[in-house]
């Protein structure tokens, strides 16, 4: 009779014992089934919150921080103290990654249309009382160019002018904005400054423009120029059109009382940022010698504030940010809507400790109360190990019967609790969640970040996070189940194999006589 046939008969014959190892098992195996199920429908919560969330990394400036600094300085300090900005050669890598599906990395500023006119703002009818305090009056406007010259002039901007660094634009790629004809600037354009342009389809028709046509952009007004110049050739841009945009951008109904002719969303024409950077410091430069208190314009100056990037994978965003995270500006931050993240799957964070630590706890627990009751009922069975010994079984064999018996029981209360345990996982784990959620409620809001534009970040309610908590038992939980269930075992079985391997069946016997 081989050590298997023993332990079946031994369990057959202590049926009180095997019932009681059983039970202990199950519910040792209950507590397990729970904590696994509980820890992986909160790590696939989180893997659906960053899903929901558009994969969306943004350079931002920690403005708290910035700003505490700066009232630190002196006021000729404050002077040289800028606003941070992301390095264009780390850009130029992040927008080289496979990982990247389009990226904003542009930087706009105001100018006057020479020859052809914007689109008309269609501002709704006044009414008396409007008109009477004024409501709607036209207003000075001061230009607020890239370099930031700010000369105010009766004479209003009404083309926004978006410089590019980079082609690829997140709203061409989410189709926002569609090419109607012609194409797109390229990179080979930008980087040499060429002089074409972008244009919206609105502003095509009402002008009689098409791809191939020339349109005249000033950079300032007559009135600043003819302030400090005689000439005015680096103010006035000659463009070729090379593409029109099919855009159905329009101003809310809010914005459209109160806005200039620039910020309608036809009135923007696209170009190379390098093409305006080289008509702006021969500008700046003429605008110094008038004003010694106007700084000369660096081409660094000219470097955005920002870059907006969309990955292809959401689940891609946190590898993405943390790699080209690493020597940032102190003041510059790497958004990834991490706050938002974070704070949506704190519950399920909670609830991950909170499930590793009861498994963790029951099976230290499981296994000394097992290697006691195996302890224990061994040394009732003394006799029966001596005899065996007495007629040549070997002593690992022997040490075999024992860890079949315990793995036979443990594999059926395993089983059973496999069945009872995903309910138990399903009630406790979302009533553990809801207390969470509560409890996340009243944390406490993050340092205040700037971003210089339109963010791609999308909202995301708490309540869709805990709808996407499915806690149950798959057959990923139930290997692991069964495989801690041999290693509880295996453990447990270790300090009644040592105390066999002491016996001599010789004195068991004798002491029995």
């Amino acid at each position: 009779m081989n050590f298997i046939q023993r332990a079946l008969r031994h369990l057959s014959r202590s049926k009180t014992k095997s019932l009681l190892l059983t039970l202990t098992f199950f519910l040792i195996a209950n507590f397990v089934v729970v904590g696994f199920s509980i820890s992986a429908a909160a790590a696939e919560a989180k893997i659906e919150t960053r899903r929901k969330m558009n994969p969306v990394v943004e350079f931002t400036m920690d403005f708290d921080a910035w700003y505490e600094k700066y009232m630190s300085l002196d006021s000729e300090e404050r002077k040289t103290f800028a606003y941070p900005k992301p390095d264009p050669e780390l850009v130029r890598r992040m927008l080289a990654d496979s990982r990247v599906k389009s990226a904003d990395w542009t930087r706009s500023t105001l100018g006057y249309a020479d020859g052809f006119a914007p689109v008309e703002i269609q501002r709704p009818q006044k009414t008396e009382d409007e008109e009477d305090d004024g409501m709607f009056s036209t207003s000075v406007v001061v230009s607020e160019t890239m370099s930031g010259s700010g000369q105010a002039t009766n004479q209003q901007p009404n083309m926004t002018l978006l410089g590019l660094l980079s082609p690829q634009l997140n709203k061409l790629a989410d189709e926002t904005w569609k090419l109607a004809q012609g194409r797109m600037i390229t990179q080979e354009e930008i980087d040499n400054g060429s002089p074409v342009a972008v244009i919206d389809k609105r502003l095509a028709e009402a002008n009689n423009l098409s791809v191939g046509d020339f349109i005249r952009i000033k950079l300032y007004s007559d009135d600043e120029i003819n302030a400090v110049a005689d000439t005015a050739n680096d103010n006035v841009l000659e463009l070729e059109i090379v593409g029109i945009l099919d855009s159905a951008e329009e101003l809310s109904s809010e914005e459209l009382q109160w806005a200039s002719e620039y910020s309608h969303p036809a009135n923007q024409v696209l170009m190379p940022l390098p093409l305006y950077a080289q008509h702006d410091i021969a500008l700046m430069a003429l605008f110094h010698q008038a004003n010694p208190k106007v700084a000369e314009a660096r081409l660094e100056d000219y470097n955005p504030s920002s870059a907006v990037f969309v990955l292809n994978d959401p689940l891609e965003v946190d590898a993405f940010r943390d790699q080209y995270n690493q020597n940032l500006d102190e003041y510059l931050i790497m958004d990834a809507n991490d706050e938002m993240y974070q704070r949506l799957s704190k519950p399920l964070d909670t609830l991950t400790v909170f499930s590793d630590l009861i498994v963790a706890v029951v099976l230290i627990n499981a296994v000394v109360i097992i290697s006691l009751v195996s302890a224990l009922t061994l040394k009732t069975r003394e006799t029966e190990i001596g005899v065996l010994l007495s007629l040549g079984v070997s002593k690992v064999k022997i040490v075999g019967q024992l860890f079949t018996e315990l793995l036979i029981t443990a594999m059926i209360g395993f089983a059973l609790a496999s069945a009872t345990g995903s309910m138990l996982a399903g009630s406790v784990g979302e009533k553990a969640l809801a207390m969470q959620v509560q409890e996340n409620q009243t944390s406490e809001p993050g340092v205040f970040t700037y971003s210089s534009s339109d963010s791609l970040f999308n909202e995301v309610s708490q309540e869709e996070v805990t709808a996407s908590y499915h806690a149950g038992v798959d057959a990923g939980i139930l290997i692991q189940i069964f495989v801690l269930g041999v290693g509880v075992v295996f453990i447990s079985t270790l300090i009644p194999s040592m105390m066999v391997l002491r016996f001599n069946p010789k004195k068991i016997l004798m002491s029995q006589n």
